[in-house]
């Protein structure tokens, strides 16, 4: 007789079934773990795509511009840019003073983590999953100005499996405006 006994059947059966059971789980394990591995990356691109347009901007303006005293923290930053406002191609007037736009740029955190832009109206969200925002500006030393204004940013995500993972940020730039 040339044919598999019912033994060797299941035998075999049982075999291939052990086999397809272990890649199953290596392959969600593996698409778990890559998931997991992405989440402090998003963290970190969430914490720089937030920072760069704040800095960016607030660079530009000037220390009596923004809504933050001198030793003074808030969550909330409110502060004008330069801007043409004679339409001459320059932000500066005749006489070396820097013209300002009569509107305000606001960056601020909404309810849902988010970080938003407002200006004119309009809101942005610029970045997600961040949980704190903080503007100051330290006290200069003797004989400085009081340009410095340092931002902290802290982001938080938690995964499927309820892991929490963080992610935080300090910067602190000069504003390079003094117009009184």
């Amino acid at each position: 007789m040339k044919g598999l006994t019912l033994f060797e059947v299941l035998v075999s059966l049982l075999i291939f079934t052990i086999i397809a059971v272990g890649l199953g789980y290596a392959v969600v394990a593996g698409k778990s773990a890559l998931f997991v591995s992405d989440i402090p990356t998003q963290l970190r691109q969430s914490v720089l795509f937030g920072l760069m347009p704040m800095v960016r901007e607030l660079r530009q303006t000037a220390p009596n511009k923004t809504n933050i005293a001198v030793g003074g923290t808030v969550n909330t930053v409110t502060f004008k840019l330069p801007h043409d406002n004679n339409g001459d191609g320059v932000e500066v007037d005749n006489t070396g003073k820097v013209e300002w736009d009569n509107t305000s740029v606001t960056y601020s955190l909404n309810g849902a983590k988010q970080l938003i832009r407002s200006y004119g109206g309009a809101n942005k969200v610029i970045a997600a999953n961040i949980i704190s925002l903080q503007f100051s500006r330290p006290a200069a030393a003797p004989g400085d100005k009081e340009t410095l204004l340092q931002i902290n940013v802290n982001a938080q995500k938690t995964d499927a499996r309820g892991t929490v993972y963080q992610d935080s940020e300090q910067m602190t730039i000069k504003m390079r405006n003094t117009d009184e």
